[in-house]
């Protein structure tokens, strides 16, 4: 496989996934709700109990306080707290409450809180102050503009220009930016990931090597992929594979889906199966002298009588072949194929020389043209061994329908059956041939007993005559 083609692959990937991102949003803005748990605050405040001592508690949305850390400082503290005496770090979620100066050679700390977890993580020591000094604590400014900003094109500078669009950038401006969206497109470092064209069709990737979704089907770098034209056929590729949208029924009722290949100039060509084996039914088709599977046809027809004969001479093999063709009436009597219905799953039995079999199996409908069908059966009794070796009491099948026009049976014979009906006819042919020189010798006895009757004979004819045994 080369480049360009999973490439092409990777890109076509790629929209699908954005196509269904796109509509899982777009069903979701009608029943959306905010998932984020809302609180009214966090407060530090007095204990009831002991008044030097402080708390920290979580206000709820509707005004409720609960406890989550007693005793915030437990090495002494003030019995009062203000504003200054507190950090918030947005971006890693931390709360930082200064401890009191404790004095002496004790460095100044404060602790710290993890909003996430809601647990209080430990000290943080705060160096680099005068001794004795009480630092006010000032929040660190959040940059959401270096994170997420809404823009639009201005000519002066103030205000929008008319009919532009807001754009909506993440990462910052200039060289910052990450990606780019406005109300027809979205862009990742500076090149396209996805448009909408003015024509209603969505471009995904850059011009020229892009994937176009329209209202007629998929297209990438121009050349149509797959297509729904106005008739109704599918098309596939740009000089195309076209199977119609329905079935169709033939003149006498059976329903068939059709498929076919047309060139540049919609003239239909021959569909060439490259480099594998295509099969009908699990039976492969291949190409042959037709005037020989004629005469096969009819060879067969002339021996049937003598096929019916052998096979009455074939000897029951015991219980084991016995269960063995009870599993194949079980798994025969599974369904193959489900036409009316996506799923169609059966139970079948097979009793055969008393032995009883039961087998499961399901066919599946993945479309019109495609059924696949698996199952399996047990049979009662268990295995049996025949000296060489086991026949087993159970089996499994699995199968695959892929249907390409009128399906007609198979003509074909296996190459058994084709040495057998050899056989049969080099037996016909040897006794043909003692018959012929049986005759002869009649014959010839014949001629001898009419010169004897007529006195026409001589000694030495009489002679001759050989008496049968």
């Amino acid at each position: 496989m080369n480049k360009k083609f999973k490439k092409r692959v990777a890109i076509f990937s790629a929209a699908i996934s954005l196509c269904s991102f796109f509509t899982r949003l777009n069903e979701a803005k009608s029943d959306e709700i905010d998932t984020v748990t809302r609180n009214f605050s966090y407060a530090v405040a007095q204990d009831s109990s002991d008044p030097s001592q402080l708390n920290l508690y979580k206000v709820s949305a509707s005004g409720a306080a609960s406890l989550i850390e007693a005793n915030l400082f437990p090495d002494g503290g003030p019995g009062t707290f203000s504003a200054s005496d507190i950090a918030v770090d947005n971006v890693l979620g931390k709360i930082y409450f200064r401890e009191p100066p404790r004095g002496g050679s004790n460095p100044l700390r404060a602790r710290v809180f993890d909003v996430k977890t809601e647990t209080v993580t430990g000290w943080q020591e705060l160096t680099g102050f005068a001794s004795g000094a009480q630092p006010v604590f000032i929040g660190m400014p959040d940059i959401t503009s270096d994170k997420i900003s809404k823009k639009c094109v201005s000519s002066n500078g103030t205000s929008c220009d008319s009919g532009t669009s807001k754009i909506i950038t993440l990462g910052g401006s200039g060289s910052e930016e990450i990606a780019k969206i406005d109300d027809s497109s979205v862009s990742v470092g500076g090149s396209t990931l996805a448009k909408m064209n003015s024509d209603g069709s969505i471009q995904i990737g850059a011009d020229g090597n892009d994937i176009d979704i329209t209202a007629e089907g998929l297209s990438i770098d121009g050349n149509p992929m797959i297509t729904k034209q106005a008739d109704g056929n599918i098309h596939i590729g740009k000089n195309s594979l076209i199977t119609p949208e329905d079935h169709s029924t033939l003149s006498d009722g059976t329903k068939v889906h059709h498929l076919w290949a047309e060139d540049e100039n919609d003239n239909k060509i021959p569909i060439n199966i490259h480099g594998s084996k295509l099969l009908i039914d699990g039976v492969e088709v291949t190409a042959g002298d037709s005037a020989q599977v004629t005469t096969n046809k009819n060879n067969i027809s002339t021996n049937t009588s003598n096929i019916s004969t052998n096979t009455s001479n074939i000897k029951n093999l015991g219980e084991g072949v016995a269960g063995s063709t009870a599993l194949t009436a079980a798994l025969s009597a599974l369904p193959q194929t489900s036409k009316e219905s996506k799923l169609s799953c059966g139970v079948g039995t097979g009793a055969y020389s008393s032995r009883y079999a039961l087998g499961f199996g399901c066919a599946s409908k993945v479309n019109e043209r495609v059924n696949i069908n698996v199952g399996g059966s047990y049979v009662f009794g268990g295995s049996k061994s025949y000296g060489e070796g086991t026949l087993d009491s159970g089996v499994i099948k699995a199968g695959f329908v892929f249907k390409l026009g009128e399906l007609k049976k198979s003509t074909q014979i296996s190459m058994k059956e084709k040495e057998e009906l050899k056989q049969e006819i080099s037996d016909l042919k040897a006794n043909n041939i003692n018959i012929i020189s049986q005759n002869k010798a009649l014959l010839a006895r014949l001629e001898r007993l009419e010169k004897v009757a007529l006195g026409d004979s001589k000694s030495k004819d009489l002679a001759t005559i050989k008496l049968p045994n």
